[in-house]
């Protein structure tokens, strides 16, 4: 890690295909570090302080554990790393300091996937499974501390049920979306509203719906972001946990965000920052992107 990362305002974290996280100085788009000893890591998070938390989903060739890993800002060694139970694609902070992992599937062996949750981001977690939502994908909350995720009853179909874990909840429960989603991608907190997002759109587009919270719980679309890259093949634009960059670091920011980021995983060595709401194609892309990446977001120095 070179020594100007810590003293970069924002840092953009990319998690490489294989093992390697990759770190660049946000603003210049300067390559300033990796992060080695991952077995496929996957999708990332932030906390308030700036500490960024990365997935490490494993390999079930390899019987290794999957985990998740937290690094401070422009920090080169592991802060903590707590072990899950099973295969950890995705991750979210609460306002209060929680975090939650979601795992894929459990035991490396396409069994209910389950969210667990840490609170402070310590000691042992609690575990929660849902027959609605069983192989998980990254998980967001929203600013009263509820938590969403996009989840498959079946694996390799494409219709994608939502559940949440209300603040102080004890259960994971299926809410009802007022817009269908095909081809899960993940949840995201954009600053004022929770983002469901999927791809199939209209042409393999992927589309994200900003939604608003009902007094039984249920979500309503009330905007939508489609997504599109003419430079690859279709103007397709296939991503995994897209991220919504804020002012402030995720947990705490209540304004809405302004770029969306995220790896093409339908081009290799393209990584890209769209305009937020506004969608379409990208305005602009990383000149030294990693070939694949399932994994991003920006820590703000405190």
């Amino acid at each position: 890690m070179s020594p100007v990362a810590r003293k970069a305002k924002r840092l953009l974290y990319v998690s490489g295909c294989y093992a390697l996280v990759y770190v660049y100085d946000y603003d210049s788009g300067a390559l300033v570090g990796t992060l080695a000893g991952f077995n496929f890591p996957q999708g990332q998070c932030v906390d308030a302080r700036g500490d960024v938390w990365i997935a490490n989903f494993g390999e079930r060739s390899s019987g290794q554990h999957s985990s998740i890993v937290e690094y401070s800002h422009g920090g080169s060694t592991p802060l903590k790393t707590f072990v899950t139970n099973g295969s950890s694609g995705g991750c979210s902070v609460s306002p209060n300091g929680d975090l939650t992992v979601s795992n894929f599937d459990r035991d490396f062996g396409y069994e209910t996937g389950s969210i667990q949750v840490w609170k402070d981001a310590s000691g042992s977690p609690a575990e929660y499974t849902s027959t609605s939502c069983r192989f998980l994908y990254p998980p967001a909350y929203d600013a009263e501390g509820n938590l969403y995720v996009e989840g498959l009853e079946k694996l390799m179909t494409p219709t994608t049920s939502v559940c949440e874990l209300a603040a102080n909840g004890k259960n994971l429960r299926k809410v009802q979306v007022s817009q269908t989603i095909t081809y899960a991608n993940g949840a995201a907190w954009d600053g004022k509203y929770l983002v469901l997002s999927g791809q199939d759109y209209n042409g393999y587009a992927t589309v994200l719906y900003r939604t608003t919270e009902g007094a039984k719980g249920d979500l309503t679309a009330v905007g939508k972001t489609i997504l599109r890259d003419s430079k690859c093949e279709s103007s397709s634009a296939g991503l995994y946990q897209p991220f919504i960059v804020g002012r402030r670091n995720t947990p705490e920011n209540r304004e809405q965000g302004h770029v969306l980021i995220a790896g093409d995983l339908a081009c290799s060595y393209r990584f890209d920052f769209w305009k937020y709401p506004g969608g379409g194609d990208p305005f602009k892309e990383l000149a030294n992107a990693p070939e694949l990446s399932y994994g991003q977001s920006v820590s703000i120095a405190p």
